[in-house]
């Protein structure tokens, strides 16, 4: 009589598409790095959700809002801003405009540029108060996770050390978006508990630092995406590096990179 109850569970599990493990399928994850020369801009989506990291520069505004109407999207879960730079907020007072967004993150610091002044006065217009995170915060997306990791201190020499590094959990994948965290973030990320990653956005453009090859060497990715241009490509050897670890290298100079997840595996779109 067990037997055949455990043969009649078993069965319901295969009709509802689950395994004994309960494990289901997730809804495809979409990352899409955009091609916004040097400069960050990426969209995430999945099961219906969106979100941004980062908004290029001030020219870039136009073309994100283009591809964000084509796809139909009018809201963002969250807009992570992960530092001040004006390649990293150019467009975010377009972003904060023209959609709704559920919740701004970003480092509290000032950054003495017009595209901050334009950032905090759309802040003001729409009436949203960034939260600026002082330890790690995880946000669930699309069945997944994603935990930003700000840095440690109050105050760094350079702006770029301010970024705020995140990693995206969904199912048994995971992406690593660094920023343009310079050798005192990176030295704080592998002083914490740093992982292996499938998918890494290459800190800062694809730039050589002191800490490069020990960062790659711990979160040797399968995937590695630099956000570049055809005028300002990264150095050769951050991608030697990245390709003598067996990492497909991918860059944003010639169009968007796509990257897709089901859970259980990364594609190339």
């Amino acid at each position: 009589m067990r037997r055949l109850y455990a043969i009649a569970l078993l069965a319901v599990a295969l009709l509802t598409g689950c395994t004994a493990g309960g494990d289901e399928t997730l809804p495809q994850l979409t990352v899409t790095f955009l091609s916004v020369g040097k400069a960050d801009c990426i969209l995430l989506e999945a099961d219906g959700h969106a979100a941004m990291i980062d908004t290029g520069n001030d020219g870039d505004a136009d073309d994100i809002l283009a591809l964000l109407s084509k796809k139909g999207i009018v809201s963002l879960d969250f807009l992570l801003l992960t530092h001040m730079d004006k390649d990293h907020i150019g467009g975010a007072d377009a972003i904060l405009d023209q959609l709704e967004i559920g919740t701004v993150y970003a480092p509290d610091y000032v950054k003495d540029n017009k595209q901050y002044n334009q950032y905090v006065e759309a802040l003001d217009a729409a009436g949203i108060v960034p939260v600026n995170p002082e330890g790690a915060v995880t946000l669930p997306f699309g069945g997944g996770t994603l935990t930003l990791l700000p840095g440690a201190k109050a105050e760094y020499e350079q702006s770029n050390d301010y970024s705020i590094l995140a990693e995206l959990q969904y199912g048994d994948t995971s992406f690593l978006f660094a920023g343009d965290a310079e050798t005192e973030r990176l030295k704080e990320y592998l002083a914490g508990s740093p992982r292996t990653f499938d998918v890494l956005k290459v800190p800062h453009h694809g730039r050589a630092d002191a800490l490069s090859e020990a960062f790659f060497t711990v979160v040797a990715p399968k995937y590695a995406v630099i956000t570049c241009s055809e005028k300002n490509m990264p150095e050769e050897s951050v991608v030697s590096f990245l390709k003598s670890l067996g990492a497909q290298v991918h860059g944003t100079a010639l169009g968007d990179v796509i990257l897709t997840s089901d859970g259980k595996a990364v594609k190339v779109a």
